[in-house]
């Protein structure tokens, strides 16, 4: 490397070399997010939302799958001063032992909690209560007269703002939208970590893939490396054999047995490090890949290489898909049989790609169908991930290769770095 890269270290090593410095994040993400601010003219933005919550206040995300159902976190967030995170009591009262740059109260469950899970008059009390407390926080800034941003619309919680006289607007979503797209430095060495313990599970897929064990086997070897190196998982997917082509997304792994000559591939996307996501695809071939796999595998690798080589700041999202097959061309007289213009429209998780950061899917969005019409341009210290695939003539397997890519000043950065020019073949015993 001709650059030490705290990322790679996959953690927040401490050492001489340094460590990740999440007080110096947070000062770096507060800047973009109030530069939008003034753009939108907002006095403050009031984050409901679980991502924008951690953006703001560096509140991690520790249970995405329930911390945000009730409005039981969220923060208010001024152009100037200190930010106010909300949680609810046990986490509250850590977090007030443990982040410096933030203030830290005690929340209440503003959408009848959970989800207006309460009775209709106790979902009453419970949302005005909340928007009071956020109108006595605001209030207490000096703000109560001005534009505050709100990052979401709920029905209820909107009538129960104004009814406190705050005046809100949906800009605070456009703000928070933007901010988030360009990373940090210390974002990217986040990013640069989630990539580098992937890579991890990836060793760990070829380690223990092998004739007889299960999908549902190796996925649990991958996820328990995963969580073991400080991973949140909430996504992913194992497919072997048929399950290849076309991909089965009905589930993330089964019970179907590897036999002598599948095709497996692997998503380990949306595994979170401190809140930043993973999406990275690879291949595996159990025993020689057959002639058919190894030709699907160098066209789907030569569509990225092409996508790869178009990627720098100031180029567009058709500069990148410009040289990618057409869709119902591609796929039209075999399965999956798009067969028509509206049918095409169903192909958004196949040869695809996007933004990456707090969220799975930010922008820019790589997809020839909508990229031909509306390109958007890339941006410096963007984090996006690509993703080809196809399914060999016979119809009986299909390979799948993604990389993370950050956006450089001078082009870009692989940071995805399993092997991919050839599709990894891993031993029969």
């Amino acid at each position: 490397m001709s650059e030490f890269h705290i990322g790679e270290m996959g953690g927040t090593e401490d050492s001489p070399l340094g460590h990740i410095d999440f007080d110096r994040m947070l000062k770096d993400k507060l800047s973009r997010l109030r530069e939008r601010m003034k753009h939108y003219n907002l006095s403050a933005i009031v984050c409901l939302g679980e991502l924008n919550v951690g953006y703001a206040t560096n509140i991690p995300a520790i249970f995405p799958g329930a911390s945000a159902i009730g409005g039981n976190r969220y923060a208010v967030v001024p152009l100037e001063g200190e930010p106010v995170g909300f949680e609810e009591a046990n986490t509250a009262y850590v977090l007030k032992k443990q982040l410096k740059n933030i203030k830290v109260e005690y929340s209440v469950p503003g959408w009848g909690g959970p989800n207006f899970a309460s009775a209709p008059e106790a979902q009453e009390f419970l949302t005005q209560s909340f928007a009071e407390q956020i109108h006595s926080t605001i209030k207490n800034m000096g703000l109560e007269k001005e534009k505050i941003g709100v990052d979401a619309y709920v029905p209820q919680i909107d009538e129960a703002f104004r009814k406190t006289g705050l005046n809100t607007s949906q800009d605070g979503a456009k703000a928070l939208f933007e901010s988030r797209e360009v990373k940090t430095p210390l974002e990217l060495e986040c990013i640069r970590s989630v990539a580098a313990i992937v890579d991890g599970c990836f060793a760990t897929l070829a380690k223990n893939l092998r004739v007889g064990v299960t999908e549902r086997e190796i996925w649990g070897k991958c996820i328990a490396y995963a969580i073991e190196n400080g991973l949140t998982v909430n996504g992913g997917f194992i497919d072997s054999g048929p399950h290849t082509w076309p991909k089965d997304n009905s589930r993330q792994a089964s019970s179907r047995r590897i036999r002598p000559g599948d095709v497996v591939y692997a998503d380990f996307f949306n595994f979170g490090f401190f809140g930043y996501r993973s999406c990275y695809y690879r291949s595996f071939s159990v025993g020689p890949p057959s002639r058919e796999v190894r030709e699907t595998y160098a066209r789907v690798y030569d569509w990225m290489q092409k996508a790869e080589h178009a990627v720098r700041a100031g180029a567009t999202t058709m500069d990148v898909v410009r040289n990618w097959p057409d869709d119902q061309e591609l796929w039209g007289k075999r399965p999956p049989f798009i067969e028509s213009e509206t049918e095409k429209l169903s192909t958004y998780w196949m040869n695809m790609g996007h933004g990456i950061g707090m969220s799975l899917y930010e922008p820019p969005f790589f997809w020839k169908p909508v990229a031909s019409r509306w390109p958007q341009k890339l941006k410096e210290n963007t984090a996006i991930a690509l993703e080809t695939l196809d399914g060999t003539p016979d119809g009986k397997a299909g390979v799948r290769i993604e990389e993370m890519i950050l956006v450089t000043d001078s082009g870009y950065e692989i940071i995805s770095k399993w092997p991919i020019e050839e599709i990894t073949e891993v031993p029969l015993i």
